[in-house]
């Protein structure tokens, strides 16, 4: 007795599934391929920006790309830093288009009288090389108008990994946007090629396990839906001589999860015969000069000034002094979310004038390079 022919329906059915399943992998052949073929450093809008203030102090600007995500459309993430001040400021937009004006975030600096300062604004303007930032002043009740001027464009460094199929799988994509530095000398040449490869690093760590939602599947037989993780990482300009860099790097990691995902880094470099390499916290002390514990005590002063809810934390055996910046005045440290206090009250940033630290600094080596 012969089999029962296949159900047509079924069997139609069935081819379409294979020639669908067909077309997809060809499409998710086509994307990969293309995605592969794109250069991972691409030109990006925004800049750095720079200008001094009434008392002459230096500002710092910083407008990135930010990602559209649930708005219509894509906007700025900027970053303002006074000289002298230790925390940065922000702001998110909602456009890039001019006009835009935008207050900026940070904590709040109450006077003695217990008001609050005017409020600091960012202002587009006619020309993309030029902004306008609005400063309350520092000795004084009141505001002034600041123009800043485009020091450095930036460019953006992406990488993707993982598989997608509708809603299911998984990936991972890092993403990073810095200054474009002018390559006037060697070491400029040399800092461009480290921070890109610093990047490359980076993303080749993150996405290390874009693949694990697909192992999970297959391992516990069940489909888990959809997971996109990011990486975003912003580096800021503190100071560039001929010699020295320094960046500070805020960056947050889309993983999932409650809490504070923010976190702040400090790249500091210095020229070699060579190219370049790490500048460290300890090659700028005197040995003997007990530095890390006297750094300590006196950051407790300035974190009680920011509102630290616990500043006495700076001496628990597990906060380390290791994430710095330098700028043209002084050495800023920085304590991360959790670090000193909870993840709500955020990041704590102290800053030094060099002239606080002159029986701590050396007289040689990489500290007679720093801008005093």
């Amino acid at each position: 007795m012969s089999a029962p022919s296949p159900d047509p329906l079924s069997s139609r059915k069935g081819r379409w599934l294979a020639v669908a399943f067909a077309l997809g992998l060809a499409g998710f052949t086509f994307l990969c391929w293309r995605e592969a073929g794109r250069p991972p450093v691409q030109p990006a809008s925004g800049g750095t920006f720079t200008g001094r203030d009434v008392d002459g102090r230096l500002v710092y600007a910083n407008l990135f790309e930010s990602e559209p995500g649930d708005r219509r459309t894509p906007g700025w993430q900027g970053w303002l830093y006074r000289e002298g001040q230790g925390q940065a400021e922000w702001f998110i937009t909602e456009t890039r288009r001019h006009p835009w004006k935008e207050a900026f975030h940070g904590r709040e600096r109450e006077q003695d009288n217990g008001k609050s300062p005017p409020e600091t604004t960012m202002a587009s303007t006619a020309s993309t090389t030029e902004l306008q930032v609005t400063l309350p002043r520092l000795a004084s009740w009141g505001s002034d108008t600041v123009n800043l001027t485009r020091q450095c464009e930036h460019v953006s460094f992406r990488r993707l990994a993982g598989i997608r199929l509708g809603r299911v799988g998984g990936t991972h994509e890092y993403r990073a946007q810095f200054p474009r530095l002018p390559e006037t000398n060697a070491f400029s040449s040399a800092l461009n090629r480290a921070i890109i490869a610093q990047c490359e690093a980076g993303a080749a760590e993150f996405n290390s396990e874009a693949f694990e939602f697909w192992r999970w599947m297959i391992r516990e037989r069940e489909l888990m839906g959809f997971n996109q993780y990011e990486f975003t990482a912003n580096w800021q300009l503190r100071l560039l001589t001929t010699n020295v860099a320094s960046f500070c790097v805020w960056s947050y990691d889309a993983t999932g999860g409650n809490g504070n995902h923010s976190h702040w880094s400090g790249e500091n470099f210095i020229a070699t015969d060579g190219g370049l390499r790490r500048l460290e916290m300890a090659e700028l002390f005197r040995e003997g000069s007990g530095w890390e514990n006297e750094l300590r005590i006196r950051c407790v002063p300035k974190l009680k000034a920011i509102t630290a809810p616990r500043p006495e934390a700076v001496f628990d055996k597990d906060v380390g002094l290791d994430v710095f910046t330098l700028s043209p005045t002084g050495l800023q440290i920085y304590f991360n979310p959790y670090a000193i206090a909870s993840g709500a009250d955020g990041e704590f940033v102290v800053h030094f004038d060099y002239a606080e630290l002159k029986d701590l600094l050396r007289g040689d080596g990489p500290a007679q390079l720093l801008p005093r």
